[in-house]
């Protein structure tokens, strides 16, 4: 097993969440890590599905008009 070194202000921050789950902070921390990586291969694979060649057919699309007045920053 490896150990890591978080801030403390952190660290209280995840101590808190895991007693209030009545878990390690341990077990929060690898679940948290999970859920993490999780979603960064979900975003992956979508990612791998895009195409630029798509996708400037798509804003070739929009017209070269200047935004509405409600539209404008």
């Amino acid at each position: 097993m490896k150990s890591i070194q978080i801030p403390d202000d952190l660290y209280q921050k995840a101590a808190a969440l895991a007693a209030r789950d009545h878990v390690s902070v341990d077990k929060l921390i690898v679940a948290l890590l999970l859920a993490h990586a999780a979603e960064w291969q979900r975003l992956q694979a979508r990612a791998d599905r895009g195409s630029l060649a798509r996708f400037q057919t798509v804003l070739g699309k929009v017209s070269d008009t200047p935004p509405d007045a409600a539209d404008r920053l």
